[in-house]
């Protein structure tokens, strides 16, 4: 078995020559190196995308006999590299090699060839051979979709050329690469075709004929738009200009636009609980299949019925329109065992009349069972990964999450990985792919929902893509037995900004509001901290209000708020929470709080720092475990270094309101039932089930608190309750 040459095997640091990687000016040309063998008939070489390959030996046999791969090809003895030239950009491949003996003809039989290589995980680092292209320089957004226009069978296409049009306020860098790069007639762009295709996302969805290859007229660059038609309802398609005159395909396109055809949302489908062995015509391989019947012991075990299935299949089902609401079943336990992908929108909820009736849906990301000495955990993915050819964004309309307890039974943290259980879990509640499309999502809906058991992180943004979020709504939620990855809180933030990209915006209006966050330690909720650039999609307008947050991070004084160059605008209305820091007696865990870390306002593009306005008030903390009187015991919001009171010292926020958190005259357990962690380290940050809680209503015995206000006088009385400070929930 021969193997590519890479730092993987060959260990000689990135700069060795004969690494294989990319190269070109653009860095979208790959060369391939490999060791050769004596007596061979020769090497056969195949690429693929690294989401169709990603399972291993399976899912490359499979990519094959569906002609998915994008090489397929043999050379001779002699050959030791191949460059593989203009590949599309931003692109993550994935490259396998096998030796071909002189005992086959190597045309259809291939029995004595050596084993592949490049067959491998990406955990396997010897095994396989992975190749990200470089992103693309700045391109101009000359085409879109006009949303406002479009129906079940018709888009209305909006065509720019102009110069000036395309430019507006893109940086002065950006424009110059618009003119190096891109053919111009005077001062508009050059292009001649409009291709339009179905998406993978749903790959048999119908397209106007026409529209597969349009050539533009001037009467169409005069009115400024095209309408295509004979499109399918509920189906995204991938519209592309290109200028003929570019041979190289990926740099013949302008950008890339995705977009979805209208379709009315039926009746909501109710999700009648039941536990059923998966069909075997549901799979490609007998391999697949039996895995599924594997997960379904598993799920008998749980009685848990598998919803992952139905909503990827949603995805692709013309039938079924965007904004599609699914029915759970209160009182019933329902999981999933792959990572869903989510780029189309849904609503997910347990049945009004069961909530109403105090019965509540379960769901199950993962967690069942393991795979060695590893949980096998699952969550929901922002976007998807691209396939061949494909660009642009994932747009959603909503992502919705109502009344559901969601958990993740058997995943471990870093007590578990002290008391010699295995390694942490690496999961979360939505992640997203690095190499994920851009996602625009309008919006996200988080309410009256309880978390358990999220170790690495909740929500997290990565990839070199732009992300945005119109509108954010995390609600009435509980949040308990998270975090701990690592000894120091590690992982993730709360809310993880991929901070690649400055057309992304993920809080132009985030709301999070009336929750509790019990002893679950991440480091910060709201996290930006890229230096690289400044940001260019828009302000931010973040509300954080009524909120409970007890031991918000006590391992490493993780902050709410971890922010860079805010940009001008942008509104904080931070009011009405309670912090809390509590522990039993005799409990030697610290104690400890940071606030923000702050540290400037975008500057504009005349030299002057951006300007802010935070709105903030009626923050209180009890009255315990303070620090000269208040509850940060690091980075307070009112400091003067890196904080948000810099920014107001030097003027470049608006105050209206104070940021000090006052302390109350009231210890935690004189103001709730039972807030301390139910369970004493055994040392100052140690302990396998330190912050560990079943639950914070007063169900969950020894192993839970109880964080219901004491019906006493004092309570009455108290700062928090006439003010109505903190998660509602718990003075009823």
């Amino acid at each position: 078995m021969t193997m590519f040459i890479c730092d993987n095997n060959r260990g000689k640091g990135d700069d060795y020559p004969y690494n294989s990687g990319i190269e070109g000016v653009n860095g979208n040309d790959i060369h391939l190196y490999w060791y050769g063998v004596n007596d061979c008939a020769g090497f056969q070489i195949r690429q693929a995308l690294q989401p169709n390959v990603s399972g291993g030996a399976d899912a490359w046999g499979s990519s094959a006999d569906n002609g998915l791969l994008l090489l397929d090809t043999i050379v001779g003895p002699d050959v030791l590299d191949l460059v593989i030239k203009n590949q599309q950009y931003s692109t993550d491949f994935r490259f396998a090699i096998r030796v071909l003996s002189k005992k086959d003809d190597n045309k259809t039989d291939f029995s004595h060839a050596s084993k592949w290589y490049g067959h491998g995980d990406g955990r396997q680092w010897a095994e396989y051979l992975g190749i990200t292209t470089s992103d693309r320089y700045a391109t101009p957004f000359c085409v879109y979709v006009d949303a406002s226009k479009t129906t079940e069978t018709t888009m209305r296409v909006m065509l720019n050329r102009k110069f000036s049009t395309v430019s507006e306020g893109v940086s002065a860098d950006d424009q110059l690469v618009y003119r190096e790069r891109f053919e111009m007639d005077g001062e508009n762009f050059v292009y001649q075709w409009l291709e339009v295709e179905a998406s993978p996302s749903n790959p048999s969805s119908t397209v106007g004929e026409k529209w597969k290859k349009y050539k533009l007229s001037e009467e169409d660059f005069e009115r400024g738009y095209v309408e295509i038609d004979g499109l399918q309802k509920n189906s995204v398609y991938v519209i592309n200009v290109r200028n003929e005159n570019v041979k190289v395909k990926w740099d013949a396109y302008y950008n890339t636009y995705s977009s979805r055809s209208d379709g009315e949302p039926g009746a909501p489908i109710e999700v009648t609980h039941k536990v059923t062995a998966p069909e075997r015509d549901y799979f490609d391989t007998q391999e697949a299949y039996d895995a599924a019947m594997v997960e379904y012991e598993v799920a008998l075990k749980y009685d848990a019925m598998r919803i992952d299935f139905m909503l990827t299949d949603f995805i692709s089902d013309v039938d079924l329109a965007e904004g599609q609401e699914y029915l759970l079943e209160g009182g019933k336990t329902y999981c999933i065992f792959n990572n869903l992908t989510t780029c189309k929108g849904f609503v997910l909820r347990t049945k009004p009349e069961d909530v109403a009736a105090g019965k509540r849906a379960k769901v199950l990301l993962g967690g069942m069972y393991t795979k060695g000495t590893d949980v096998v955990s699952a969550n929901l993915v922002f976007g998807r990964q691209p396939q061949a050819g494909e660009g642009g964004e994932v747009y959603m309309k909503m992502l919705e999450f109502h009344d559901i307890d969601f958990d993740c039974p058997l995943a471990r943290n870093y007590g578990d990985v002290e008391a010699g259980l295995g390694g942490a879990t690496g999961n979360y509640f939505i992640n997203m792919y690095s190499n994920g499309m851009a996602v625009h999502l309008e919006d996200l809906v988080i309410k009256n929902c309880t978390f358990k058991r999220m170790v690495r992180g909740f929500i997290r943004e990565q990839g070199v893509n732009y992300k945005i979020w119109d509108n954010v709504l995390i609600e009435d939620n509980q949040f308990f037995d998270c975090g701990y990855h690592t000894n120091g809180a590690g992982g993730y933030n709360w809310v993880a900004g991929s901070g690649n990209n400055a057309n992304s915006n993920l809080y132009k209006n985030f709301v999070v509001r009336n929750n509790t966050f019990f002893d679950c330690p991440f480091p910060s909720f709201f996290n930006e901290t890229q230096t690289k650039f400044e940001w260019k999609a828009g302000a931010w307008n973040i509300t954080f209000e009524n909120n409970t947050l007890v031991n918000w991070n006590t391992r490493a004084a993780g902050n709410v708020f971890n922010m860079r160059r805010l940009p001008d605008g942008s509104v904080f209305n931070v009011k009405n929470n309670l912090i809390i820091l509590t522990k039993k007696d005799g409990d030697p865990r610290d104690m400890v709080m940071g606030g923000a870390d702050i540290r400037n306002t975008a500057t504009m593009d005349d030299g002057i720092a951006g300007h802010v306005t935070l709105n903030f008030g009626n923050n209180y903390s009890t009255n315990t475990f303070l620090t000269n009187g208040q509850i940060f015991s690091t980075n307070a919001w009112n400091s003067t270094k890196n904080n948000f009171g810099t920014l107001v010292s030097n003027q470049s926020a608006t105050l209206n309101g104070s940021l000090d958190v006052l302390a109350d005259d009231i210890s935690p357990t004189e103001l709730m039932v039972s807030p301390n962690p139910p369970h004493v380290a055994s040392g100052k940050a140690a302990g396998q089930f330190m912050h560990r809680a079943d639950a914070l209503d007063g169900t969950g015995g020894s192993d839970g608190a109880n964080l219901y206000y004491n019906k006493t006088d004092k309570v009455f009385n108290s700062a928090i309750y006439k003010n109505n400070v903190g998660d509602p929930r718990w003075r009823k």
